[in-house]
């Protein structure tokens, strides 16, 4: 069969077809015109990205479901039908889910979960989480997780320099007119440091935002509150490297590594729930000590020196805290008073 560049919302699957496409025409999958190309071509991507998955009758999922839920490959669900379909006719597709003969004559609803070297790895997150809040917090079994190869997890990382600009708000204190000096700008000092999504009591990481919107937002301020902007910028000639927890990315290129590649994935969109989940003013704080927990794990094990992260406060906001702020200078502060807030509700009863 041949498909087209329509029939994927994969942007490197779509790159890969216009690279190497010879023939411009109607497609035979989604019946629209584009760059043509034969199926048999991602014929190896496929097989590699199938072996993420098992047969599973009783607790799987529609494999079509599953594959556009997690990871949009597809431009819809017919398209994936189809094209999923047309592969299983070519490919030993028993030998890769692991489906004996008689299940696949009977034609039954092609369920499947993630193979248990994925499922354990994820699934250990929420075991962890449990036990840090509620069982052990001090002896934590850290070879557990190295058995499950979360050390390899988090080295896919980005760097930021002197040419990024970052963000940092604070409330001025008691209808203070001027801003703060950019050194009142920093984090506060271990013994005023409380507990927070990332840094545990008594230990100063550097909260900031990309862009002086969402910073005003974490902020929580009030209506006519005047608020301190400091313009911060990475030191001349240091790069820092950054785990980004707000980034899903193609499988199209891990072929050859694919079952760590989408383990990687899936931990850290578990784990990026829980890092952009809003909390209310009389949430225990308890919370925050997963979290804080993964955070330290990530710098002593991978040796990065901050993560990235979604705002809990503003929608399409993102925010990155650094583990160490003498890497960074706070260059300029900006006055701001907050001049409008829309809140927005749900009924409840």
């Amino acid at each position: 069969m041949k498909i087209c560049d329509n029939c994927f919302q994969d942007q490197e699957i779509k790159g890969f077809i216009q690279a190497n496409s010879t023939e411009e025409g109607i497609c035979e999958c989604c019946s629209t015109k584009g760059q043509l190309i034969g199926l048999s071509e991602l014929l190896d991507y496929f097989m590699a990205f199938l072996s993420i998955f098992k047969y599973d009758k009783e607790n799987g999922v529609a494999i079509e479901q599953l594959v556009q839920d997690d990871w949009r490959i597809f431009v819809s669900n017919e398209v994936c039908e189809k094209i999923l379909f047309d592969i299983f006719n070519v490919v030993d597709i028993g030998l890769i889910l692991g489906i004996d003969e008689e299940t696949l004559l009977k034609g039954d609803d092609m369920k499947v979960s993630y193979i248990d070297q994925i499922e354990e790895s994820v699934s250990y997150w929420g075991q962890l989480k449990e036990d840090l809040k509620w069982r052990r917090r001090y002896l934590t079994d850290i070879d557990e997780m190295l058995e499950l190869g979360w050390d390899a997890l988090f080295n896919d990382s980005y760097s930021i320099d002197t040419s990024t600009i970052l963000y940092r708000a604070r409330v001025n204190g008691d209808g203070q007119s001027e801003s703060y000096q950019p050194v009142e700008m920093l984090s506060p000092p271990v013994e005023k440091t409380t507990a927070g999504r990332v840094n545990p009591q008594g230990i100063p990481y550097l909260y900031l935002s990309t862009d002086p919107k969402t910073t005003l937002y974490e902020t929580r301020a009030s209506y006519l509150d005047n608020i301190s902007v400091g313009l911060f910028q990475i030191k001349e000639d240091i790069q820092l490297r950054i785990v980004d927890f707000t980034n899903s990315q193609s499988t199209f290129n891990h072929t050859d590594d694919m079952i760590q590649f989408v383990t990687g994935q899936l931990l850290r969109r578990a784990i990026s729930v829980d890092l952009s989940k809003p909390l209310r003013r009389y949430d225990s704080e308890l919370e925050y000590i997963p979290t804080q927990f993964i955070c330290e794990f990530i710098r002593y094990i991978t040796k990065v020196d901050g993560i990235q992260f979604n705002s809990s406060l503003r929608k399409g906001g993102i925010n990155i805290v650094l583990f160490n702020q003498e890497n960074i200078n706070c260059s300029e502060v900006e006055l701001h008073q907050i001049t409008n807030i829309e809140i927005g509700s749900d009924r409840l009863s």
